[in-house]
């Protein structure tokens, strides 16, 4: 009962999210008709010098032409901004008003980092409010499934999904030719072991790690770059972030799959016939698993290594495979994103969230319908750990 409970509730919660946003962007486009100033409001209220530079330099980065834009800055929402197009930030302590038109508002984004932990999503999606680049759904789907049906013929039996845990380190030690492969992230850092891998696909998903103004983020879109242009690799992710994308990388045109993202908390999908992601988590469970499932029933797992008693954050990554110099710069710049998710007091409550009960469901629910996930060696994430039978050879 609990279960049926928690599943209407999770549908009747999207359903009112899909509303929400129908109503804001009817707003938002009826608003623009006949448009010809550009203005960009800022709420703020006792912001220092630091914080103001912080603001504009990102505001350089995810805007667009910036220098075309009026940037009016006021401690208070007018009601001349509610009822206009411009986009609206809001930065430092806010009363039930502001939050009431963060929620209903088109086109009003919590900025701020001291406050909001997902504040790297407000800056995307005000990226997204202001671009002209609309994904094309319809083409990508199209070309996801002239992709997979490509590789299908090839018949491998199994699916291989690889993290950028300390392992990764260890996979130029095994061959891994039988079987359609699919990577994530960071590993474009390490141009041998993507050429040695030859991917199929490349998965991200992260508004902070890989689509942000940070160092980290623009040195893994630049080397995303260089090895798409190696490789006949697709790059799939959140149609949230394709005007980033699309600004960054329109000349691999062919190989970009934008999806949106769905309701279901499911990986057990094909999403050459259910074009939307999983409600769920991190990039394991948003995009590798759903990818791999529809490729294959047989699903491997090599570089989830979990996070170890010892390790700091969200757990260890191989530093071939990432950019660790880049990480304290990223905690500065979004200290609310870091003590929400792996604060001091519990630092497992990031992995619990994403790779704990909701994700064993999903995979076990997968197994009961022909699905089987192997991983290749010990991890410390406990669903993962369970699906381990020993070195794989």
């Amino acid at each position: 009962m609990n279960k049926l409970f928690s599943q209407i509730s999770n549908i009747l919660l999207f359903f009112y999210k899909a509303l929400r946003m129908i109503v804001r962007r009817f707003i938002a486009f009826y608003q623009k008709r006949g448009k010809s100033s550009y203005i960009i409001v800022l709420i703020a209220k006792n912001v220092d010098a630091n914080q103001q530079e912080e603001i504009l330099q990102r505001l350089t980065f995810f805007v667009l032409n910036f220098n075309q834009y009026t940037l009016i800055q006021r401690e208070k929402i007018s009601l001349t901004d509610i009822l206009s197009s411009d986009a609206i930030l809001i930065f430092g302590s806010r009363g039930w008003l502001s939050k009431f038109y963060l929620e209903m508002r088109p086109g009003t984004f919590d900025i701020d980092f001291n406050l909001n932990p997902k504040d790297g999503w407000a800056w995307t999606g005000l990226t997204e409010f202001l671009s002209d680049e609309i994904p094309d759904l319809i083409a990508s789907k199209n070309l996801l499934r002239k992709k997979i049906k490509s590789l299908r013929k090839k018949n491998l039996p199994r699916c291989y999904i690889f993290g950028t845990g300390p392992s990764l380190e260890n996979a130029d030690q095994r061959s891994w030719s039988d079987g359609y492969k699919i990577v994530c992230n960071t590993i474009v850092r390490d141009p041998e072991l993507w050429n040695y891998l030859q991917p199929d696909f490349i998965v991200a998903g992260d508004a902070l790690y890989h689509f942000g103004d940070s160092k980290y983020a623009k040195a893994f879109r630049s080397d995303l770059r260089a090895r798409l242009q190696e490789t006949d690799t697709f790059f799939v992710y959140p149609s949230q972030f394709h005007a980033i994308v699309w600004r960054e990388l329109s000349e691999f045109t062919n190989q970009l799959v934008p999806i949106s993202t769905g309701w279901r908390k499911r990986i057990d999908i094909d999403l050459t016939k259910d074009f939307s992601l999983p409600n769920l988590g991190n990039v394991l469970g948003l995009l590798l698993l759903p990818l791999a499932c529809t490729l294959s029933k047989e699903i491997f797992l090599w570089g989830f290594d979990g996070r170890a008693p010892n390790d700091k954050l969200f757990w260890s990554n191989s530093k071939r495979h990432s950019y660790p110099e880049f990480i304290p710069e990223l905690q500065k710049e979004h200290p609310k994103f870091f003590s929400h998710y792996v604060p001091e007091s519990d630092p497992n409550k990031y992995v619990r969230s994403v790779q704990g009960d909701s994700l064993d469901l999903c995979l076990g629910l997968a197994g009961k319908k022909g699905w089987k996930f192997t991983m290749m060696h010990k991890s410390w994430t406990p669903i993962l750990q369970k699906r381990y039978s020993g070195e794989q050879k």
